[in-house]
């Protein structure tokens, strides 16, 4: 969805939001990409600054564990398409969450989130978000899936 704020004139906003639950699948020994938002293309010319704001609120369902045990494997990304061309990676974060030992089957909730500027050129240009998982995860997550999530683009114009 995007707004023209004054009467047309800069700054855009764009954004996009859900509450939809969306699994993230785990697969043993591969890493998986799971897009989990996608902002509407958005076109910028020479100058123009984007700011992007994003989170995702991630339910993890955890295996009972006999010691504690950091999890790895889960990597939060945004990426531009630009063009229609692939989509590129313009930050990203580890998520690396500590889980205490556990006696029975517990869920937990993270949630990652970015800030972001990008100057991305003359073009029509798609954001989004992307939750990858390697699956050595399997071993002590058995479930992802992504609840509340939003993505924000703020498109201003260099005066």
């Amino acid at each position: 969805m995007a707004c023209l704020c004054n009467g047309g004139l800069f700054p855009r906003l764009f954004w996009t939001q859900s509450t939809t639950d969306l699994d993230v699948p785990i697969v043993a020994e591969t890493i998986t990409p799971t897009e989990v938002l996608r902002l509407e293309p958005i076109t910028t010319l020479s100058g123009d600054e984007v700011k992007l704001d994003s989170m995702v609120e991630l339910s993890l369902a955890v295996a009972v564990l006999g010691i504690g045990a950091g999890v790895t494997g889960i990597t939060y990304r945004l990426e531009r398409s630009t063009n229609g061309g692939a989509f590129t990676p313009l930050a990203s974060l580890d998520i690396e969450p500590l889980i205490p030992i556990l006696g029975v089957t517990s869920t937990t909730s993270l949630f990652p989130n970015l800030t972001w500027v990008d100057v991305p050129g003359v073009g029509t240009h798609i954001y989004r978000i992307v939750i990858e998982t390697d699956g050595g995860l399997i071993a002590f997550v058995t479930t992802i899936t992504a609840e509340t999530r939003a993505l924000n683009a703020l498109v201003v114009r260099e005066a």
